[in-house]
């Protein structure tokens, strides 16, 4: 456990003192945990909790004399105690960083965008370069897996919990402290006799559900955020510039649907995770109309009501007659609230058919039976309806901060939340191909032992033509099945929910341009790819790793950029070409300098590259394991004349375009 001293805050005369909220809330915790600890294990527990607390507040390591002649099962308690003091403490202190960023903002309310614009203009950048900039914005955070996160969830959710009762203690009058402080007490009491660990093996849905908790309690209401105060800042220093589209920051995530090492992640548990996103964000959806349905109280006895939103109440009359019939004599006077009901209804609905989606095997769903007027199919059908109260809104000269919060929401967050990644090692596509040729007899030789030239001759002569070369009636092994079958769930998923929930399959360790034309291939059994119009709705992204690929990416890119047929693929994804570059087996192989130096000659390399086919490059930051978590320094990297390449923390990923 790393252990940092208390926060602390420097005076002129160089001396440090502690900020006197800081301080009286470091005394209180302790006065609480010595309280707990009093009645749990007694005063001899407590006073060694306090000779260890005085020794760390002097900056002494704590002497032998205190803990060499405690037997095992004190020592035990004792550093349970002296570890559950830190935790609390760290919470204290987190919530100090975050109250004085807060505080720092009343005087500046955009934040971390202030003194980016006027160094613009400072520097006299080109109005249109900043233009360019902001319309090209694409930001995508992407969570990526933990499958051996040991610590409960259950302990992150108390100390959450405690962290609400401080805040709230800070804003309760005096009557109420004694009662505040109990419940304080009580967590911390309960956060005592839990054990700390996972001592099972959390499931790929356990990882999800928590993955999941960061949206619901933090993203989902911080991006409206994020874009007001990016807004406020370009309108300060450059007024007439237009601000990026509200999409310009999304999110990803790998969790229940990278596959790669990791065979607890099949096709069904990729579903899954799927419906638990979509039923997460359709429930805030609903909660936020819920919201608005009380608060737009418009009557048209007072004022004209637009007529394109009359003319929407008459349809939604036919669809929903029994809404209708309800509603009508509450809200007669109040087409704002009828139609909030309405797009209500719509919602409930949608998000009744995806916990029916989730409890219903993928391959068993009729594709015919997907569309209906009772619910929205997509996001945009819900966009086009909150747009249209907008517009009304604003024949009215009335604004809904809230309904442009959800609107913003929509955009970024659409039905799915965060887009899902396939990832999978390369060798896993080969082997499944060798199998199938085998078994249809296909080849002369087996695929795998083909010259990496052979192997794209075949696989673009495959990839013309019209016949599958999979059939049902051949037997697989389990794991060609898999393979197979998790391009058909990305099928079904793009089908059922629309593209944007799985449009991206990365290969892991990716070496050679048959790498990624057998991926497309697969995808082309899978209906994901068409060989009669050449499009397709599926990104293949190579991940180059090693630093051997790292020196070899530019020349993949090329080659495979040199094929007619994969240039007229990347029409259909409007000539974005991703690459994703990793971090930690470069890392692995050379250190920590000469792996970012690979990196960075890589994207000079690739962005040239990219330029001269005339394609557009997105690079995928992929700094996983100790160079993501805070043990080096995080690195910025700066291109003359492109975007600022930046990289997510512990467990994000980021993707960057250039």
């Amino acid at each position: 456990m790393t252990i940092s001293p208390p926060l602390v805050l420097p005076e002129e005369n160089g001396t440090v003192v502690q900020s006197p909220r800081l301080h009286h809330r470091l005394r209180l915790m302790e006065e609480l945990l010595d309280q707990v600890l009093l009645e749990t294990c007694g005063q001899e527990i407590v006073n060694l909790l306090r000779q260890l607390r005085h020794h760390y507040d002097y900056d002494q390591y704590p002497s032998a004399a205190i803990v060499e002649n405690l037997d095992l099962s004190r020592s035990i308690t004792a550093s349970r105690a002296f570890a559950l003091y830190f935790q609390l403490i760290n919470i204290i202190e987190q919530q100090n960083e975050q109250e004085d960023a807060l505080d720092s903002h009343e005087t500046n309310l955009i934040g971390t965008f202030a003194w980016l614009f006027p160094e613009l203009k400072r520097q006299n950048v080109p109005f249109r370069h900043i233009q360019q900039l902001l319309d090209r914005l694409d930001i995508q955070l992407v969570f990526t897996a933990h499958p051996t996160e040991i610590v409960r969830q259950t302990i992150r959710e108390r100390q959450r919990r405690i962290a609400k009762l401080l805040n709230k203690l800070d804003q309760d009058s005096s009557k109420d402290n004694e009662l505040i402080r109990g419940q304080i007490c009580e967590e911390i009491k309960f956060w005592w006799y839990t054990d700390e660990l996972n001592h099972n093996k959390p499931t790929v849905l356990d990882e999800a559900e928590y993955t999941l908790h960061y949206f619901e309690e933090v993203l989902f209401d911080a991006i409206p955020t994020l874009y007001d105060r990016l807004i406020r800042s370009i309108k300060q220093t450059f007024p007439s510039l237009n601000p990026p589209k509200p999409s310009f920051c999304t999110f990803g995530s790998w969790v229940g649907s990278d596959r790669d090492g990791n065979p607890s992640v099949t096709p069904s548990v990729t579903w899954q995770t799927a419906c638990y996103q979509r039923e997460l964000v359709l429930t805030k959806y609903i909660k936020s109309v819920k919201q608005l349905l009380q608060r737009l109280s418009i009557s048209q006895n007072l004022v004209d009501i637009d007529r394109e939103l009359l003319q929407s109440l008459s349809q939604d009359q036919v669809l929903f007659p029994k809404i209708y019939d309800s509603l009508s004599l509450r809200y007669r006077n109040e087409p704002f609230r009828l139609k909030l009901s309405y797009i209500l209804a719509r919602l409930e609905n949608t998000l009744a058919f995806t916990c029916n989606l989730k409890h219903t095997p993928w391959q068993t769903i009729d594709d015919d039976n997907l569309v209906s007027t009772d619910r929205y199919d997509n996001a945009d059908q819900l966009l086009a309806e909150l747009h249209l109260i907008k517009q009304s809104l604003h024949t009215l000269g009335l604004n809904s901060q809230d309904l442009e919060r959800l609107i913003i929401q929509v955009e970024v967050y659409r039905f799915h939340l965060a887009h899902l990644d396939i990832r999978q090692e390369s060798t896993k596509h080969e082997q499944a191909i060798t199998e199938i040729a085998a078994q249809l007899k296909l080849l002369p030789v087996p695929y795998n032992t083909m010259t990496e030239t052979e192997k794209q001759q075949w696989l673009l002569q495959e990839l013309t033509s019209l016949r599958p070369i999979v059939s049902n009636r051949l037997a697989f092994s389990d794991a060609t099945k898999n393979i197979l079958q998790t391009f058909q769930v990305v099928q079904k998923l793009q089908t059922v929910f629309s593209s944007h929930i799985c449009h991206t399959y990365i290969i892991s360790m990716n070496h050679s341009v048959s790498d990624i034309l057998e991926v497309l291939l697969l995808a082309k059994e899978a209906g994901l790819y068409d060989p009669a119009t050449g499009k397709g709705t599926l990104a293949v992204v190579p991940l180059f790793e090693t630093v051997e690929d790292l020196r070899c990416a530019p020349l993949v890119l090329e080659e495979l950029l040199s094929i007619p047929l994969y240039r007229d693929f990347l029409n259909s994804q409007n000539d974005l070409q991703e690459v994703m570059l990793g971090y930690s087996d470069s890392n692995k192989d050379s250190g920590f300098l000469s792996s970012n130096w690979a990196i960075y000659k890589a994207q000079q390399a690739l962005n040239v590259t990219a330029k001269k086919f005339g394609v557009q490059l997105r690079i995928f930051h992929g700094r996983g394991g100790s160079v993501g978590r805070g043990e080096v320094p995080p690195m910025r990297q700066f291109w003359r004349n492109q975007p600022t390449v930046w990289r997510g923390g512990s467990k994000l990923r980021s993707r960057g375009r250039f």
